[in-house]
């Protein structure tokens, strides 16, 4: 088998993407949550453990 060939061989067809409905945006996102902290109420640095989501 010749180099060209070789690589032709191990290349994958491609598959175009698709999208499933998962749920509504505002239940996959909590975006219909009001909480009553902002990004800018939390210093830059902060850590993922020391964040509130209200």
């Amino acid at each position: 088998m010749e180099f060209y060939e070789m690589i032709s061989a191990s290349k994958k067809t491609y598959q175009k993407p698709t999208l499933s409905k998962v749920g509504s945006f505002e239940n996959v996102t909590q975006g219909g949550v009001v909480g009553s902290k902002l990004d800018a109420t939390f210093p830059s640095g902060t850590s993922f453990s020391d964040l509130t989501f209200s």
